[in-house]
């Protein structure tokens, strides 16, 4: 008799929880994809923006030897229409070492003092932050941004500074 009275209660234990599994997941599981979304949202913004500053770094490297290839410079460049063959070959040269979309990317080639050896480059690009989840967009504020300075090593009097409409909402203040 008292085997079957411990039965009884723990049937109605378990009647009494049935429900809670799914109250715990339905709670939980929207919690637990968000963070899962925020996860690779930020693994694929951080490798875009890795992309993009061994891309600027590769170009500036190239461009202070005065190699910037053969290229024609006819990628899309966006307000910098009185830029040199040499320098529309360097923002084309930046755009495709990126790997980022050519058309929406952004740069400045700005040159701080001398175009000889001795004196610098400085290479910026921005381009477009796409965010699935748009957790990281107010920290970056739209957009994915890279600068380098170089010390020139070859005579590159025939770039000029130049830099290409900056993006919506955005400006090239931070590259000076």
């Amino acid at each position: 008799m008292l085997g079957t009275t411990i039965h009884r209660a723990g049937w109605a234990r378990l009647k009494r929880e049935d429900g809670a599994s799914a109250v715990e997941l339905a709670l939980v599981l929207p919690v637990l994809i968000l963070i899962l979304a925020g996860i690779m949202d930020f693994a694929l913004i951080f490798n875009n923006l890795m992309a993009m500053r061994q891309g600027v770094g590769a170009s500036v490297r190239q461009a202070v030897v005065g190699q910037t290839g053969t290229g024609t410079g006819a990628c899309p460049i966006t307000g910098a229409a009185g830029a040199s063959t040499e320098t529309r070959k360097l923002i084309c040269l930046t755009k495709s070492l990126t790997g980022l979309d050519e058309a929406t990317s952004r740069i400045k080639i700005s040159f701080p003092g001398s175009k000889t050896k001795g004196g610098s480059l400085i290479l910026c690009e921005q381009s477009p932050m796409e965010s699935t989840t748009s957790i990281f967009d107010t920290l970056l504020n739209g957009a994915l941004k890279a600068k380098v300075e170089m010390r020139i090593e070859q005579d590159l009097s025939a770039f000029g500074s130049v830099s290409e409409d900056s993006l919506p909402g955005s400006s090239w203040t931070w590259c000076t």
